[in-house]
């Protein structure tokens, strides 16, 4: 059966950004009337909380977003190299950047485990923004030296696991698309559908993150924002006034960044 996933990082609240993937998301299986699946992405265990987890639990249902069934979080998954070409690499990250990297062709036992990617631009198909063309990462960590999966293979791995055939997600992630597929193909699997949602900026031009806190829907929440009021002020990016599944169109979602001001509104990126 067909499903879509929401799959927060527990590393920080929910902000507008967030929202707007997520809510695509939801929309986007409920009017196929695939599953959706919740999958908390807690890889990164330096910086994953529990109580994050469940605050954004929490925020999804005040959002109105429900789910099917939640997934085994990514701290409880294995990974395996199994079929990836891959070399392991010791270099650190300047020594990439300046001297490059000659580690392919040699024969390390430490480093990390690099995917050998293979070269040449990926061409595929967002479902908002059309055809793409994106050259992949050059030789992404899969594999930490310490056994920890990065996120590039995890995700991968994680979405044909839990079946999922179709990917909707911030419009930041649209580069990484071409590396994923590269992972797809060696692993000889077919890959979910794509769709990328608009970028939502704070007032200083940069990415929402956990810094602009008085985007986060705890935030609003507090300051007497409801729900609606929320998707009053992010649905216009996806073509809708209403959270209804019946009305979403996936070719009508904007692409491109726009900004939210100091009171909460959205307006395209100056210039």
């Amino acid at each position: 059966m067909a499903a879509g996933r929401l799959a927060p990082t527990p590393s920080g609240h929910l902000h507008l950004g967030n929202a707007l993937a997520f809510g695509a998301a939801w929309l986007s299986a409920r009017a196929a009337g695939a599953r959706v699946l919740l999958r908390v992405e807690d890889l990164d265990r330096g910086r994953a909380r529990d109580d994050i987890a469940a605050a954004q639990r929490e925020d999804l249902r005040w959002l109105g977003l429900d789910w099917d069934e939640e997934v085994l979080p990514q701290s409880r998954r294995t990974y395996a190299l199994d079929g990836v070409p891959v070399f392991r690499c010791a270099c650190t990250r300047a020594t990439r950047l300046y001297l490059g990297c000659s580690c392919r062709h040699k024969a390390h036992d430490r480093g990390h485990f690099r995917f050998d990617t293979p070269r040449g631009p990926v061409a595929f198909v967002d479902r908002a923004r059309g055809p793409q063309l994106f050259d992949p990462d050059e030789d992404p960590i899969l594999v930490r030296e310490d056994g920890e999966a990065a996120y590039p293979l995890a995700v991968v791995v994680d979405d044909h696991r839990d079946g999922v055939t179709e990917v909707v997600r911030g419009g930041d992630l649209l580069p990484a698309t071409a590396t994923q597929i590269r992972l797809y193909e060696v692993l000889g699997w077919t890959p979910p559908t794509w769709l990328h949602t608009p970028v939502i900026l704070g007032a200083d031009g940069k990415k929402l993150s956990k810094s602009h806190g008085s985007t986060e829907a705890r935030a609003l929440r507090a300051a007497g924002w409801t729900a609606d009021r929320v998707w009053a002020t992010i649905l216009p990016l996806l073509g809708l006034r209403h959270l209804d599944p019946a009305g979403f169109d996936a070719q009508k979602v904007c692409s491109g960044s726009f900004v939210v001001d100091a009171a909460g509104g959205i307006l395209p990126p100056p210039g």
